[in-house]
């Protein structure tokens, strides 16, 4: 699987980590083997004698597991300034580095060959060293390198069965003496690295289609977030619930530019739109900045919903802290000459709604539907009639909690469509 830009970035970070790992896990391990192996030998000076006899082996095979040890450290190191340069090492570097790896339990046995019958050496615990090497090249993510150190392994470990005879040594049982023994081992290096290999691949495709999947999301994220906020972005993607649909307690506003049509017909469609995109790029932010979300924009204005998709026990609190914040905008905006003269009508009511993704299999909104959204529009229709910019409803007013002085109650308002008369609060 191919990556690029962003992604390949991302892949190559990871993969950077992944090696300072492995490289943190063999500096341990040597460290500590070396550590062990010292205690063990003062610990039991006889069985020490029995296995090594004289000599300085001792000393030799833990003076290779601490340079093994020093050689992992210092490579992490490298590792880590290259990496706040926001580069690897050079692949050249990473398979000789394997090749140095992989030679450390060759070098060991050898060492150990002085003292102990040579092919005895090839049935030690130094020889699991190389499966060690072999699982922990699975953190390179990277295939070939995995094949490269299998590959290795077994070359060596043949190596030193074909010195190992040369050299005359008799092994203390006639099975050992057997070279399908050696052939077999070595066949299994090489097939231990072609799984490391498998897996390596398993991982990496993993790892790329993870950082694919939080690129779209991001990007996704991104694209709502020229409408809604981020925590609101999240939700439309993170919650399926929220799209099948559910009744929700929301606060809906609605905006309205006054005198559009007329400065629409007396501008060129370049004003027109540039006017439009400065008086939605900050509407836009505002409802944002209150957890808002704008379902559609109209032309000459807009919906916001506050409460949904994800709840919001102030939304109504919220949507009236938008609507002046809205108004205060625009006011400051004119006063800066920003943009022409310009006053708005906003309406704001609070009830439950139905909310959920609405459209075809080809295309899906997000929406709010319901009386509370028809009876939001109505109210903001009103403010012509009360020569206002901001009305809302007594359920928004009590549900935001605002003070009996914040606003100018109307009462017995007579609405399009009910029954029943309503009381507003003009707030601007």
């Amino acid at each position: 699987m191919s990556v690029h830009g962003p992604i390949d970035d991302s892949i190559r970070g990871e993969t950077i980590l992944s090696e300072r790992l492995r490289a943190r896990i063999l500096s341990i391990l040597f460290l500590v083997a070396s550590m062990v192996f010292l205690l063990l030998t003062a610990l039991l000076p006889e069985d020490y004698e029995k296995v090594f006899g004289g000599g300085s082996t001792r000393h030799q095979i833990a003076g290779l597991l601490v340079a093994a040890g020093l050689y992992e450290f210092v490579l992490n190191l490298i590792i880590r300034f290259r990496e706040h340069r926001g580069k690897m090492l050079p692949e050249p570097v990473r398979y000789w580095n394997a090749l140095v790896e992989i030679s450390i339990p060759t070098a060991g046995m050898i060492l150990l060959s002085s003292s102990v019958a040579p092919l005895l050496t090839l049935v030690s615990p130094l020889a699991a060293l190389y499966f060690i090497f072999i699982i922990l090249s699975i953190l390179r993510l990277n295939v070939l390198l995995s094949l490269w150190t299998g590959l290795l392994a077994a070359l060596q470990y043949l190596g030193l069965t074909w010195y190992f005879h040369l050299d005359g040594a008799n092994a203390v049982d006639p099975m050992f003496d057997t070279a399908a023994l050696y052939v077999a081992r070595a066949v299994m290096l090489f097939g231990a690295g072609v799984v490391a290999g498998v897996i390596a691949r398993i991982i990496r495709d993993k790892v790329i289609r993870r950082i694919e999947e939080v690129e779209a999301k991001n990007q996704a994220i991104d694209l709502f977030g020229q409408q809604v906020s981020a925590p609101v972005a999240r939700a439309l993607l993170d919650n399926t619930a929220v799209s099948a649909g559910s009744t929700r307690t929301v606060s809906v506003l609605f905006l309205d530019i006054r005198e559009f049509t007329p400065y629409a017909a007396a501008h060129e469609p370049e004003e027109v739109v540039q006017y439009l995109n400065t008086l939605f790029s900050f509407m836009i932010r505002v409802i944002g900045a209150h957890d808002g979300i704008v379902n559609q924009f109209l032309g000459d204005g807009f919906m916001a919903t506050f409460g949904a998709p994800h709840d919001d026990a102030q939304h109504a609190a919220h949507a009236v802290a938008s609507a002046r914040e809205l108004h205060a905008g625009i006011t400051h905006m004119v006063e800066k000459g920003q943009i022409p003269p310009t006053r708005i009508g906003i309406g704001i009511h609070s009830g439950e709604a139905i909310t959920g993704n609405i459209g075809s299999e080809e295309r899906r909104q997000y929406s709010v539907t319901g009386s509370t959204v028809i009876l939001a529009s109505r109210i903001e229709q009103l403010n012509k009639s009360f020569n206002s910019a901001i009305l809302i409803s007594e359920d928004t007013f009590l549900r935001a909690g605002l003070p009996a002085a914040s606003g100018e109650r109307i009462d017995a308002v007579s609405v399009k469509g009910r029954t029943d008369q309503l009381t507003l609060y003009r707030l601007a």
